[in-house]
């Protein structure tokens, strides 16, 4: 009996791992192409002036601590309901609140990039927004 619980929680365990590396490969790389192509854009296509190239610069360096910080806690969150999943073995009232903390900073995540996208388009001008948002719409339909 022992040994079976012993199988099953490492089972458990794998398959806790296998989402976790999903999530980050599927929503956290995806996330991370569509912001290097955005900034590629904002960068190197959209003849930013000086002004707006530093503002744009302090934009990205107070966002680059606060998404590294969200990171972390996706991680922490990933980690924790792991843990609970292979120690309660069942859709417990812990895994449900590990599995809902988990999706919540998750969507701080995704909500501290959309303002980051907003608060780099509001420093462009009305025809480099333009340009911004089509490319926008292309990098959000990318793959589909």
């Amino acid at each position: 009996m022992m040994i079976r619980a012993g199988i099953f929680a490492s089972i458990l365990g794998f398959l806790a791992g296998l989402a976790g590396v999903w999530t980050g490969l599927h929503v956290f790389d995806a996330d991370d192409q569509k912001a290097d192509g955005l900034h590629e854009i904002v960068h190197h296509e959209l003849a930013l002036s000086t002004r707006q190239e530093t503002t744009i610069a302090e934009l990205e360096t107070a966002f680059e601590a606060e998404r590294v910080r969200l990171e972390q806690d996706v991680f922490d969150a990933r980690q924790a309901l792991g843990e609970a999943l292979v120690r309660d073995k069942a859709l417990s009232p812990d895994v449900r609140t590990a599995a809902a903390n988990f999706h919540d900073v998750m969507g701080e995540l995704q909500i501290a990039s959309l303002n980051h996208i907003l608060a780099m388009r509001a420093t462009l001008d009305p025809e480099q927004q333009a340009r911004f948002d089509e490319k926008l719409v292309q990098a959000f339909n990318a793959g589909h």
